[in-house]
């Protein structure tokens, strides 16, 4: 699965829609930078770098 090419979730502001084992694995890949959340409507989970998203979770 490339990151690029992923589903996009319309509700999320067009984060990239993934399944748990490819989101841990860019978490764990991006030292922990990333970090991972579900999505509110049920679409997989997304991924989001805290430290430049300040504002709340979609």
């Amino acid at each position: 699965m490339r990151y690029s090419s992923a589903l996009r979730c319309s509700a999320c502001e067009h984060r990239a829609i993934l399944d748990e084992v490819v989101a841990t694995r860019l978490v764990a890949e991006s030292h922990e930078v990333l970090v991972l959340f579900d999505c509110p409507v049920g679409n997989g989970v997304h991924v989001r770098n805290p430290d430049f998203e300040k504002g709340p979770v979609s």
